[in-house]
């Protein structure tokens, strides 16, 4: 599903925007189970966390979608692993700073560590507020000084359409923008990183809907079963 221009573009620039990672079923069913689970869980704020997205089958296969986990597999290999994952719902005429530039963290080292998948459910366009990132900002440990919140000379906007997915390094300069739509901004953030690395929010236990009868891979990705006999392993997927 990746080719090696891919592979080596997000490892250059440190982000791939990828059209139609659902296709138009895919889409229209997500969306309903996103607005439904929403319904479900009634969260109090613009965001729904990992354990309780894993209690519910659509989005559990939704981390091991081919068009993402192949991705990711190019990257990390055996030894990805499932992070952290959200929804994020971001109401009409949001009063947010036009920017907020940040990364998600600083280490000493060019390779990626972590990768965010943002799965979009709505048009992103310039009113909407796009996922922003500054290519190759990803390399060193900089951090964007005095102007976190200020449009940046070199940033790229990811204008995204219903069913495309950006695949941002973690370490990488990137920010969200301000909805000024009078609609909602919907999107499904799954991040993915190395095995060995402490899944976001290890203090709480994950569902059991997120075992029972999970696969191989599942199990791996959620943590549960090192990949392979030990982690001096690393097998790259392309």
């Amino acid at each position: 599903m990746i080719t090696p221009d891919e592979k080596a573009f997000f490892l250059e620039q440190g982000y791939l925007q990828v059209p139609g990672v659902l296709n138009k079923d895919e889409l229209t069913f997500i969306t309903a189970e996103y607005e439904r689970v929403w319904a479900v869980e009634k969260p109090s704020g613009i965001r729904l966390p990992t354990h309780k997205l894993l209690q519910h089958k659509t989005f559990l296969d939704l981390v091991e979608h081919p068009a993402i986990i192949d991705r990711v597999r190019a990257v990390f290999g055996s030894q990805a692993q499932l992070l952290s994952y959200d929804f994020l719902r971001h109401g009409p005429r949001s009063q947010a700073p036009e920017r907020s530039w940040h990364r998600d963290f600083a280490f000493p080292g060019d390779n990626p560590l972590t990768m965010n998948v943002i799965v979009y459910l709505d048009e992103m366009n310039e009113a909407r507020g796009p996922t922003r990132v500054v290519p190759k900002s990803h390399f060193g440990t900089n951090l964007p000084s005095g102007n976190e919140h200020e449009p940046l000379p070199n940033e790229v906007a990811a204008y995204a359409k219903p069913g495309d997915a950006v695949f941002i390094n973690g370490a990488i300069w990137h920010t969200g923008g301000r909805n000024d739509t009078d609609e909602l901004r919907r999107g499904i953030y799954i991040y993915y990183g190395y095995w060995w690395l402490k899944r976001y929010g290890a203090e709480t236990e994950l569902p059991w809907q997120a075992i029972e009868g999970a696969s191989e891979q599942r199990l791996q990705l959620l943590g549960y079963k090192m990949p392979g006999r030990d982690l001096h392993m690393y097998v790259p997927e392309l």
